[in-house]
């Protein structure tokens, strides 16, 4: 359950950061191992998603812009990216749906596959990938109320992210079940 959940998560950030790069006028293009985008993707998000643990530099940096401030996201805390340095460590997550938001609203997106989500003090965005709903850009105190509103936007699916830092164990004590590491690199701006 739990390496269904870690793949349906992977999957559905990859997919929520070339909907946004689209939406930007950005094209990202899925491989076996990666998603890459060829040219600089927006100001937070990744150059490339890395799609399996045996994806390798090999199979990202060739298909990305790799200089000063390329961002790739390593999904499985498993790649050797010389001349990268680490930018932050985090977990993916699988979070307990409760059984109802409150005070919650969905706002449309450019693209049918997103809204924004806002609540008491808290807002989110929530994203529907092939097998997860994704809960990002989250902002507040209310994961509870977060969660809940992004399975009301997607109903039936799981919902996953990812958090690091105090996020993180915000997340923890809600509720959510850690899946796996990702690590998030960035090309050395003196490079």
């Amino acid at each position: 359950m739990v390496r269904a959940l870690l793949t349906a998560a992977v999957e559905e950030n990859a997919t929520w950061c070339d909907v946004y790069c689209r939406v930007y006028g950005v094209q990202g293009v899925f491989g076996p191992r990666a998603w890459t985008s060829p040219s600089r993707t927006p100001e937070l998000y990744p150059d490339a998603v890395t799609l399996t643990p045996s994806a390798t530099a090999a199979d990202v940096l060739p298909l990305v812009d790799a200089s000063a401030g390329c961002s790739v996201k390593d999904s499985f805390a498993s790649l050797s990216l010389p001349g990268f340095t680490l930018l932050f460590e985090a977990s993916w997550l699988h979070f307990p749906v409760p059984a109802a938001a409150s005070g919650w609203t969905a706002a449309p997106s450019p693209d049918p596959s997103f809204v924004f989500l806002t609540g008491p003090g808290s807002s989110a965005v929530a994203h529907r990938g092939p097998s997860a709903a994704g809960l990002s850009n989250f902002s507040g105190d209310d994961w509870r109320g977060a969660v809940a509103a992004v399975s009301a936007a997607f109903p039936g699916l799981p919902v996953v992210g990812y958090e690091h830092g105090a996020a993180l164990s915000a997340a923890l004590a809600y509720g959510a079940e850690p899946l796996g590491v990702l690590r998030v690199w960035l090309r050395d701006l003196q490079k």
